[in-house]
C-alpha cells in the first residue's frame, strides 16, 4: 500500500498525511470488526452445537435400544465441536498474530516517516539559515559599496569646488595684474 504525499513548504502536507492515517485507521477498524463478527458467529455455532449435543442426550434416554448408535454419534458430534473450537481458537490466534505484526509494521513505518520529517525539517532550517547569511552578506556588500561610492562622489565634488575656487582666484589675480 504505497502512498505518496504532496510536499508543502514545511514538509509533507499535513492534511494529506492525516487523511491517509484516518483511512488506514478505518481499514484497520473494519477488518477488526469483521474478525469480531466472525468470532461471534463461531461462538453462536458452538452454542448451537452444544444444544444439539443436549438434544442427543435426551434422545438417548428416549431410545434405549439405540443407545450404542447414539453414543457414537454423540462422540462424533463432540469431536467435531472440539475441532471447530480448536480451529476457531487457532484462527483467532493466527489473526491476532497477523494483526500484531501489521500493527508493529505500521508503527515502524510511522517512526521512519517521523524521522524522515525531522531530518527534512533540519535540512530546511539549515538552508534557511544559509540563505539568511548570504542575504546578510550581500546586503552588507551592497551597503559598503554604496558608502564608498558616496564618499568618492563627495571627494570629486570637493575637488571640483576647490578647482573652481582656484580658477576664480587665479583669474582675479590676473585681472589685478592687468589693471595694475
Amino acid at each position: 500500500m504505497n502512498k505518496s504525499f504532496s510536499i508543502g513548504i514545511f514538509g509533507y502536507k499535513k492534511k494529506e498525511v492525516t487523511q491517509y492515517m484516518k483511512e488506514l485507521e478505518m481499514d484497520y477498524e473494519e477488518e477488526l470488526k469483521k474478525k469480531q463478527e466472525r468470532m461471534l458467529d463461531l461462538a453462536e455455532e458452538n452454542r448451537i452445537l452444544r444444544q444439539e449435543i443436549q438434544k442427543q442426550d435426551e434422545k438417548i434416554k428416549d431410545f434405549a435400544e439405540q443407545e450404542k448408535l447414539i453414543s457414537r454419534v454423540l462422540i462424533e458430534a463432540q469431536e467435531k465441536a472440539e475441532n471447530i473450537m480448536n480451529e476457531s481458537r487457532q484462527k483467532a490466534e493466527l489473526e491476532m498474530s497477523k494483526l500484531q505484526i501489521e500493527k508493529e509494521k505500521w508503527q515502524n513505518k510511522f517512526r521512519e516517516i517521523r524521522q524522515e520529517l525531522l531530518a527534512f525539517e533540519n535540512n530546511l532550517l539549515m538552508l534557511i539559515e544559509r540563505f539568511r547569511d548570504e542575504v546578510n552578506y550581500y546586503t552588507a556588500q551592497e551597503i559598503s559599496t554604496e558608502l564608498l561610492a558616496d564618499e568618492y562622489t563627495e571627494t570629486i565634488l570637493q575637488d571640483k569646488q576647490f578647482s573652481s575656487i582656484n580658477i576664480k582666484n587665479s583669474s582675479e589675480e590676473k585681472k589685478e595684474k592687468v589693471i595694475a
